[in-house]
Formats: C-alpha cells, structure tokens, sequence
C-alpha cells in the first residue's frame, strides 16, 4: 500500500508542476538525461527477439529554441526465443538456438521541435545514426558464437556496426529545469561493419524498434537564440492578407484574374489567351520552363524536372533509346548503350584497372587478379565419409579456383595441411590425413600446379579449432589448410 501512496504523492507534485509553472521561463545551453526503454528486433527471417529493457543516458546541447543536438548511450541484452516448436537451419544455428544478443548504442540525433518553443507539450522529430556494439553470444558457455565471414574463414558474431535512424517523441516541460521526453526510435543496421557471409546477412535481424522514457535536467543559461527557419515559422501566420482588389494576377502570368481560367500558372511559364500554360513537346513541362523544348515522342514519359530525357547512367544515352539504361556510372558502352567488357571478367571497360585479364581468373571490383584469398590460410572444411579422402564437389571447385589463381602467381607456394578429428587412434589419424592432403595436392597438380611449389603434411589430431564432443566440432576439425608462402 505504502508503494501507492508514493505515486499518488508523485502525481499530484508533477500535476502542480505542470499548472503552475511556465514551460519554458528560462532556456539552458544543455540538459543531462537518463532512463529506461523496451527495445525489440525485427526485419529477418530465423531468430526471434522478444522485448527486453534498456537503459539509458543522453546529454543534450540546445542549438536554438527548436533546434537541439542529442548524444545518447544505450545498452541491453536481448535473448533469442528457444521456445518455437518448428527447427530452421542455417550454418551453425538452428531458429530456436540459445543466443544472446548483447550490445551497446552510440548515437548522435538532431531533434527538433514541431511546434511553438515555449508550450508545455511539444512534438518531437529527429534524425540521425551511430554505431551499434554488438555480439551474438552462446548463453550457456558465455562465448562468441563463430561463423562464416565474407572470406569464408571464421569470424566471431560480432561486428561495430554503422545505423541510421530516426524518431518521433513527446517533449514534456513542467519546469524550465526539469523535461520529461517520451520518444519511438526506430534504427537501421546498414551492414558496414558487419561482414560476414550472405547466408548470414540474410537472415539476421536489421531493424532495432525503442520505445523509451527520459528525464532530462537542463543546465548552463544562454541568451535565447533564433535560426533563420525558426524565424520564418514564427512569422509566417503574421503576414499581412494584401486587398483582394490589388491581386488582379496572382500567378504573374500576364493575364488579368478576371480573364484568367488557369489561376494558378507555375512562375515563368508560357501562356495562351486563356492564361493556361503550354507544353509543345507534351512532356509535361510546360514551355518557358522547360530545357528541352523539342522533346521526341518516345521520350515524353522519360524527363526531368528540366524537361529534357534522363540519362541514369550518365552513358550519353537517354534512357528512351538506352537497351542498358540503368548500366554503371563510368563504364563504357555500346551504341546500344550497353557495357563493353572485353576480356570478360565482369568489370565493364572504363571501370577495368586490367582490362586484359586471361580468361578463368577471378578478379576484385577493379578488374584485376584478386589476389586477397593468399593472405591468410585457406580452410577447407570438406564432407569426408568416414575413413574417405575424396574431395566434395563443393570444395572441389574451390580448389579449382585455387588452381587457375596459382597458375598466374609462380611465385607463390603452398603447404598442405590436413587435420582429423580424435576418433580413432592416433597413428590412424596421422595416415588418414596424409592421405587427404595428398589428394589436394593431386587435384592440383592435376590442374597443371608444379608438384615442386607444393608440400603436404598429415597432421592428425592436432591443432582443434572446436570442440570434439559434438559432430558440428568434429565436422570444423575435419579440414584442410592451405598456407601460402614464397
């Protein structure tokens, strides 16, 4: 009962507040906030995250009387649903996998306010972004889940992400020290920083939804100032109404209101003695504001606000008579307005820094040999049947790959490591992953790979990159690695 009294003694305090104290008597330079929210997770397709709460804490810096920049600091803990009766599989995850989404928000908004400075209530808007701290964290060992990255090596669940959001509030101001702010924050993950393989970017969740509750405690006097836009908000209801007598042409086309069946002519276009406007090339332009008087007729519905045909690709090509009229910006093209891409490595001339690559070799977005994949060992996590050292089909075209790139870097060589998991004896192990070490180098070789540039090594049941209790872990110490040296 004790408990009740409390917010009855509360409420009457902040109601007496409210009816008895201007709104805003005094304005601050800044304002330190702090509170409580529920944050949520939506926008994909495997995990579910039920609303947790969050904590949080803002400092706020008044840029004018509708003008205010926030920096905010949240954190929470969501907690994906085990509870789903229907089992999804992706990589590592199942939708129904115990995982901990814990992560930590730095975010900088400009927020204005919708209506008159000094009212008690006010609307809200803002924009904004910043970046979310973030790890996708097993609950029951309290470790960094691992998954595939954008490499196809592993990489923890984790990223430093970059959002962009915005919101709408509730600004409340029963004292000039004191603000009460109810805000819907709605962000964005926009994926750089996070990088990690498709399968997983498409199925994890990118909208974070906020709904939160702050009290601010304003501080720092400052004289009252006024942007230009606030000015002209405050005016605009002020100005005079002009004699209905003197607007005998309200639109400034010429021709008197009287005579005038188009009243509302946009500002230097061409009339007829009706006062309506003309459009000679009927693209929607009207003449005396279009750039482009002249118009063909395929192109009618394909102009801009100019009135001449748009080009999307800037290729001198509009896009009426452009077979490829959404092409890249900068390549070159056709006479159909097509790309050229003469050695066929999926980079269009213009945008090719080796526009002479052989055919059959991967390239990076500049055309190139992309020779990123040799920095770091490549692993191989191949579906052996047990006791087998035949290569999957998968795999086999990586190691295809693999050969056309080092068929053009002589220089480089390579040592071939094969693993086992713990079943079975250690000599056994030790043969067995000799054995599919050599058949790696084999299909190499096979592929025209100097047997002189290669060495395989069986390394047994060594070196585990996970755990040997479970068959995902024995499916991870299964593999080959292929290190590169010169």
């Amino acid at each position: 009962m004790w408990h009740r009294r409390i917010m009855r003694v509360a409420g009457a305090i902040l109601g007496v507040l409210i009816i008895a104290t201007p709104a805003a008597a005094e304005d601050y330079r800044y304002a330190l906030g702090g509170g409580a929210g529920l944050v949520s997770m939506s926008g994909g397709k495997f995990f579910s995250f039920p609303g947790k709460a969050a904590f949080e804490a803002a400092l706020a810096h008044r840029l004018s009387s509708r003008w205010q920049l926030v920096l905010d600091y949240s954190v929470y803990t969501l907690a994906n649903d085990e509870n789903k009766l229907s089992v999804d599989t992706s990589g590592s995850f199942q939708n129904n996998s115990p995982l901990d989404f814990a992560a930590t928000r730095l975010g900088i908004r400009l927020d204005r306010k919708l209506s008159e400075p000094d009212r008690l209530f006010n609307l809200t808007a803002g924009l904004g972004g910043g970046l979310l701290i973030w790890k996708g964290i097993d609950p029951d060992s309290n470790t960094t889940y691992v998954v595939r990255g954008d490499q196809d090596q592993p990489t923890d669940f984790s990223a430093t992400e970059l959002f962009l959001g915005g919101s709408l509030g509730i600004l409340v101001r029963p004292s000039p020290r004191v603000s009460l702010h109810f805000v819907g924050q709605a962000d964005r993950l926009t994926g750089a920083g996070a990088e990690f393989e498709p399968e997983i970017s498409d199925i994890r969740d990118k909208l974070l939804l906020t709904a939160s509750a702050r009290v601010y405690f304003h501080f720092g006097q400052a004289d009252r100032t006024e942007w230009a836009s606030d000015k002209a908000w405050s005016t605009a209801s002020e100005r005079p109404e002009l004699p209905r007598q003197a607007r005998r042409d309200s639109d400034g086309d010429g021709i008197d209101d009287t005579l005038d069946s188009c009243l509302s002519t946009p500002r230097g276009a061409d009339v007829d003695a009706s006062g309506c406007p003309v459009d000679s090339d009927r693209d929607g332009v009207q003449d005396g504001l279009d750039d482009c008087p002249s118009t063909p007729t395929p192109a009618r519905n394909r102009v801009d606000i100019h009135g001449c045909p748009v080009d999307s690709d800037y290729d001198g090509l509009p896009d009426y008579a452009d077979s490829c009229a959404f092409g890249l910006v900068g390549a070159q093209v056709d006479e159909r307005g097509c790309p050229i891409d003469s050695d066929n490595d999926g980079v269009p001339e213009g945008l090719d820094d080796c526009p002479y690559t052989l055919p059959g070799v991967e390239v990076d977005k500049h055309g190139c040999i992309d020779l990123t994949m040799l920095s770091k060992p490549m692993v191989l996590n191949i579906d052996y049947a047990p006791g087998s050292f035949e290569v999957d089909p998968h795999n086999r075209k990586r190691i295809e790959r693999l050969g056309g790139l080092l068929n053009f870097v002589p220089d480089i060589k390579i040592d071939i490591n094969g693993y086992t998991d713990d079943i079975g004896t250690d000599a056994a192990n030790r043969a067995l992953s000799e054995k599919r070490a050599n058949r790696v180098k084999g299909i190499l070789q096979s592929l025209g790979i100097d047997a002189d540039r290669m060495k395989a090594y069986g390394r047994g049941e060594t070196n585990f990159v996970a755990s040997n209790q479970t068959a995902e872990g024995r499916a991870r110490n299964r593999r080959i690695e292929i290190v590169f040296y010169k």
